[in-house]
């Protein structure tokens, strides 16, 4: 193979690794049953097949008629996620009682989850809700709010504050996408309500154990993150679950609803199967975030970075293809690239003065102590490398500048935010559910 497209922003663009050389896509769905994805028109039909079925809990009808006039809260995911949140609304306002519309237009408020991100704009908030805009009482969580509910501590020391209108809901409702996660091990169910819906603080103690080696990629069976963020839900857990599992083109695969923990560990098992894929070490790794929206910015590109770079040799060169139109992305995390040139010093800052943002840092130049990094973005060429990291504004000239041996083994990522690459010979991100 010697050319390609892959995404960057909105659009493809060519990875022609010139005569002669060969590159191996590293794309696949992992073993899950193909025959299991359905069209998009009937992605609804699914996500009512698991309203029907629910995993641990009564179905959500029964739930909201034992409470009469209840106040109803459904979380939904911000802007920076894709979970198919106008889908999963259709489908919920159809099982409470559409029968009922004008009285659930009373009952339900609509939660976006931000945790830490900035309010979503109009725009933003068309595209996520679709047609139940402006329908149904709408609120944006803010972390930083004065009126926040403390629920309890958790047993590793996080103090955890809630949005006020989901703790004294009724009836609370969480939906989004089973997604992988680089220190929660998964995204879904208990991360709907931390991060996504808890104080600066919560989050802030929440995340600072992601130091914790089994903090990482797919793996919750022993992560203090995700153990954190469950006990922290615990305390006011949800009545009611649905979230998704799509393939990295956006394909539903499957629908689970009911009990929050169970939902995490049935679509976790089907996520994990349809990301991983198993390889060799190549000397460099193209790999690309996935294009627009998860290459908005180099805050939420490297996570692409984490996903894949344990499959390049020590020494080796990953390159990040990333559009990065709206830059870094977060204050925070730019300052700490400034601020601690070694991974020594950022995982020193991590322990003693944490702080959001800053994390991504210390993930850049954990991976930098094993690989080089490189960068094709719409950044500033200069600003990386002053952090050592090459920059270029196409990719056409860093194939052309990093591949100088014909004999170099060349792996492709078309989209690195929905792909964990493992190791053949080095299991160390396969970990265990």
């Amino acid at each position: 193979m010697t050319k390609l497209q892959i995404p960057y922003g909105s659009k493809l663009i060519d990875v022609d690794l010139g005569m002669g050389i060969a590159g191996k896509l590293l794309e696949h769905e992992g073993s899950i049953d193909r025959s299991k994805i359905k069209p998009k028109d009937r992605d609804v039909e699914r996500i009512r097949h698991a309203l029907q079925n629910p995993i641990g809990t009564k179905k959500l009808r029964e739930i909201v008629d034992r409470k009469r006039d209840a106040k109803i809260v459904i979380v939904v995911d911000d802007h920076t996620r894709e979970a198919p949140t106008v889908r999963m609304l259709d489908a919920l306002i159809e099982e409470i009682g559409e029968e009922h519309k004008d009285k659930l237009l009373r009952q339900v408020t609509l939660l976006v989850a931000c945790g830490t991100h900035t309010a979503p704009t109009e725009e933003d908030l068309q595209r996520i809700l679709g047609k139940h805009y402006q329908q149904f009482n709408l609120k944006i969580h803010d972390c930083d709010a004065k009126d926040l509910v403390f629920v309890g501590t958790t047993s590793r020391g996080t103090p955890v504050m809630l949005n006020r209108s989901y703790v004294e809901a009724d009836v609370k409702i969480l939906t989004g996408d089973i997604t992988l996660h680089y220190y929660a091990g998964f995204g879904g169910g208990r991360k709907s309500i931390l991060p996504g819906i808890s104080s600066r603080e919560t989050i802030q103690r929440n995340h600072a154990l992601l130091l914790d080696d089994r903090a990482k990629t797919a793996n919750i069976e022993d992560n203090p993150v995700h153990l954190d963020m469950t006990e922290a839900a615990s305390f006011a857990p949800p009545d009611f679950v649905i979230n998704t599992v799509a393939d990295s083109s956006g394909n539903l695969v499957d629908a689970y609803a009911g009990e929050m923990n169970s939902v995490l560990l049935m679509g976790a098992e089907v996520m994990k199967k349809l990301s991983s894929f198993e390889t060799d070490l190549f000397d460099i790794l193209v790999v690309s975030a996935g294009g627009f929206p998860k290459d908005r910015n180099l805050y939420q590109a490297t996570k692409a970075i984490e996903n894949c770079y344990r499959a390049v040799v020590p020494g080796g060169t990953l390159i990040l293809v990333a559009e990065c139109r709206e830059g870094i992305g977060d204050p925070y995390f730019e300052e700490w690239m400034n601020k601690y040139a070694a991974y020594k010093d950022a995982a020193d800052a991590i322990r003693t003065n944490f702080v959001l943002g800053g994390h991504k840092a210390f993930y850049i130049k954990k991976t930098m102590k094993k690989v080089h990094l490189a960068i094709v973005s719409e950044l500033d060429t200069q600003m990386l490398g002053s952090w050592s990291i090459t920059g270029y504004t196409t990719l056409r000239e860093a194939l052309k500048k990093e591949i100088n041996n014909e004999q170099f083994k060349i792996g492709i990522v078309k989209k690195g935010l929905d792909t964990l690459l493992v190791n053949a010979r080095n299991q160390e991100n396969s970990s265990k559910l």
